[in-house]
């Protein structure tokens, strides 16, 4: 699973500061943008791990593969935000109870419980296939996770894909939101930073 989110919105900032990139001339003023656009991206994908960790009680490099920039550069002035996840994340990590294994006569009677959405229920976890109760077993690649029998079969339990959060409209819109209010400030920074140093190499 995987979205893409480009920076909208910015034309409004250029347009306003378009006599000072004019007098950067094309290089600087290249310089000055892809700066920008690259700061509010940054921004961009610290918005969207923390609309994850506040949706979702797995920790955060557990959640995405990645959050990926595809930055802007002078002669490319194009900036995105790339983020995809897996299928769905190892149960285990939303605070399940117990999170390591037990002897059979130990393990709770409704078995492991987790807790997926921060400030939501607690329960049991089960398979949508049905099969046994739920325990806690190392896996064969290293680490513990959450398993159910089938007969002779074990599958292993997954939580929701946290990109699931992130492609609601509305966070997108959070997230974008972000992204111009960091550009134009930035953008105004940029352009005095270059100008200063013009000036100063009269």
């Amino acid at each position: 699973m995987s979205i893409a989110l480009h920076i909208d919105g910015v034309d409004e900032a250029l347009e306003q500061y378009r006599a000072a990139l004019d007098a950067l001339g094309p290089a600087h003023a290249g310089k000055a943008i892809a700066r920008a656009l690259n700061r509010a991206v940054s921004a961009a994908r610290t918005e969207a791990s923390r609309i994850a960790r506040r949706a979702y009680t797995a920790p955060t490099d557990k959640l995405f593969d990645a959050i990926f920039i595809r930055g802007a550069r002078p002669g490319k002035l194009q900036s995105s935000l790339e983020i995809s996840g897996r299928p769905g994340v190892s149960l285990i990590h939303f605070l399940a109870t117990p999170d390591h294994p037990l002897p059979p006569s130990q393990r709770p009677a409704d078995g492991i419980s987790v807790q997926i959405l921060r400030g939501g229920p607690r329960y049991a976890a089960r398979s949508h296939r049905g099969g046994s109760k739920s325990f806690v077993i190392r896996k064969p690649q290293g680490g513990y996770g959450i398993f159910v029998r089938h007969g002779r079969e074990l599958e292993m339990l997954l939580g929701p894909s946290p990109v699931q959060a992130l492609q609601r409209q509305e966070s997108q819109e959070r997230i974008m939101a972000r992204a111009e209010e960091v550009f134009s400030p930035r953008l105004r920074h940029e352009i005095d930073h270059l100008l200063a140093g013009l000036g100063g190499g009269r």
